[in-house]
């Protein structure tokens, strides 16, 4: 059996695995990086996604050029409609539409010229241990079984997380695997409109209520119907059967469909072992209002490659404590707010359809500012508000619950999901800096996320759980 060292190896070749890869090639270690499918398939699940425009600038990827295969536009605003449809709040937003197989295949150049050995329609057998610690693993390409070892062993695998959960229990990594109401199902119809006389929903327009969505497709005059739901793929489509028997949209083919899964629970409370790291949707990555993950990664791997990085300099075994550095600066900061919002949105969830009419229409989502400044969602993830804005927004909720727009159930429930949500926030800002009190934090996060409670939003054909 043939036997390969490196400093790095990384298992995934998804947006998470290759941007780590190139990271830490770029500071001249040696890396590996495998691939379950071939090169050119890599990503066909889901054909076009969007990145947040200022996260890619702040990852360094290299620029997007509208017109190449991986580029289809550059967007700076949105439009959000509401459940009655005779509102659209035009929002900021820059996004980047891209088409992931064609960046992952750019990307791959990117990577090989920087040094990274790239293996693809090679497939993960077991991990390999020595007196107890990682050391690297079995993989199997074209039915040849083959040995990879490395100082640091990276899960990139995506929603499957074949590494972390074939942890040993015991190893300081939760093994858990994804289950039906841990994933946001997501159902994608690219479709064209025929009547092009009749108007019709703008690209980049979302309905929050259906978790809908029109996302811009390959041309001008076709689009892609969106919608997420837990639970199952059911779900999904009678969410969106619910939206087209209200919408009134005018006559449109659909060209193609595609459907996929992203995750939708908080992630480990450590993402390191001895020798071992999960990111992405390995490690359910995800921003907890959309379930996109990409670029959320991207700000995890940047700390990670710089932890990483010193610690290969170094020698003897990695372990967990030398990498504890990533929980630490990571949960710290966007882990915190991430959880914060996760358990916000159990209070959010609740809300019936003319509640989220009130909501969005008296900008208690999407603030419009001052002379009706075009509104831009906090890019940092958190509430900041000053205290006559404070005072503002209580006094828009009272006057809901007065005129009977709000019920006093709901908002108390968001009120309790907000205290919850500071609590759990200020929690994962103290996530402790060594492994010596982390069970301890662990003991702590358990008992908050017990007090979370579940959501249910109810449709004319369908009630969605959000656990």
């Amino acid at each position: 059996m043939s036997k390969e060292k490196c400093d790095v190896l990384v298992v995934g070749a998804g947006t998470a695995g290759t941007y780590l890869s190139w990271l830490l090639a770029k500071k001249g270690y040696s890396v590996i990086t495998i691939e379950k499918d071939e090169r050119e398939k890599v990503g066909k699940r889901l054909d076009v996604i969007h990145f947040e425009t200022d996260r890619i600038e702040e990852a360094g990827i290299p620029p997007f050029k509208v017109g190449e295969p991986d580029c289809i536009e550059i967007r700076d605003t949105s439009i959000v409609g509401t459940p009655d449809f005779t509102t659209e709040i035009k929002i900021r937003a820059f996004q980047t539409i891209v088409r992931l197989t064609p960046f992952l295949n750019r990307m791959y150049k990117v990577l090989e010229a920087d040094g990274v050995k790239l293996e693809f329609s090679c497939l993960f057998k077991k991990l390999l241990f020595q007196e107890g610690r990682i050391i690297g693993i079995l993989a199997e390409k074209d039915g040849i079984e083959k040995e990879f070892h490395a100082r640091i062993i990276i899960d990139a695998s995506g929603k499957t997380a074949v590494l972390r959960t074939a942890l040993p229990e015991d190893y300081g990594v939760e093994t858990f695997k994804l289950g039906p109401n841990d994933v946001m199902y997501v159902l994608l119809q690219y479709i064209k409109w025929t009547d092009l006389k009749t108007s019709h929903p703008a690209t980049d327009t979302g309905y929050n209520w259906w978790l809908l969505w029109f996302g811009p497709s390959y041309h001008k005059d076709d689009a892609i119907l969106g919608v997420g739901s837990p639970g199952s793929y059911e779900n999904a489509k009678l969410a969106r059967e619910d939206f087209l028997r209200r919408a009134n949209l005018p006559s449109y083919e659909i060209i193609k469909e595609e459907q996929g899964m992203t995750p939708y629970r908080r992630p480990p409370y450590s993402l390191v072992g001895d020798g071992f790291l999960c990111i992405g949707d390995a490690a359910a990555i995800t921003y907890p209002f959309s379930g996109h993950g990409v670029t959320a990664t991207w700000m995890l791997c940047m700390i990670a490659a710089e932890v990483i990085g010193r610690e290969l300099k170094n020698e003897g075994f990695i372990t967990k404590e030398r990498l504890w550095e990533i929980n630490s600066r990571y949960f710290k900061d966007q882990g915190a707010k991430f959880a914060s919002l996760y358990m916000q949105l159990s209070g959010i969830l609740n809300f019936k359809e003319k509640e989220w009419n009130y909501f969005l229409k008296k900008g208690l989502i999407y603030q419009t500012g001052e002379d009706e400044e075009i509104p831009e969602p906090n890019k940092e993830y958190e509430e900041e508000m000053s205290f006559g804005e404070l005072i503002k927004f209580f006094g828009k909720l009272l006057w809901g619950i007065i005129k009977r727009k709000l019920s006093v159930k709901h908002i108390s429930r968001l009120i309790s999901a907000n205290g919850l949500a500071g609590k759990i926030k200020k929690h994962y800002e103290k996530y402790p800096t060594s492994t010596y009190e982390f069970d301890q934090w662990v003991e702590k996060s358990e008992e908050l996320w017990k007090k979370k409670k579940g959501a249910t939003k109810h449709l004319a054909n369908v009630s969605i759980e959000y656990h």
